[in-house]
């Protein structure tokens, strides 16, 4: 249980990855850059970089003003799919929770 009281907290109050992580991206072989510029809801990191048996692919990770991750998106062929959403995953993980609480009483 405490495993996903804590995935709760992490997805609630945890940066998960911070813009200064993804800088580091840079130096590794297959990424081509990494660009950060501001919009209206914070910062983005736009990422180019080769994945095996892929291509070339774009990612931008939107972060809030408190640099938080807030969601993710990869660009493929011009078209760009949400990979990750913060408040998506906020939900997930008390669903999980709740269903699992529920087949702990269970055992109980």
């Amino acid at each position: 249980m405490d495993a996903y009281i804590k995935k709760i907290y992490d997805m609630l109050y945890s940066p998960i990855v911070s813009p200064y992580n993804l800088l580091e991206n840079a130096k590794l072989e297959n990424y081509s850059y990494v660009t950060y510029y501001k919009n209206e809801f914070g910062l983005v990191a736009e990422m180019k970089c080769e994945i095996p048996d892929e291509g070339e692919q774009i990612f931008y990770y939107q972060f809030d003003d408190k640099d938080y991750l807030q969601k993710i998106y990869q660009e493929i062929n011009g078209i760009k799919e949400m990979v990750f959403d913060r408040n998506v995953a906020v939900e997930s993980a008390k669903e999980e929770y709740y269903n699992n609480q529920v087949e702990f009483k269970k055992v109980i």
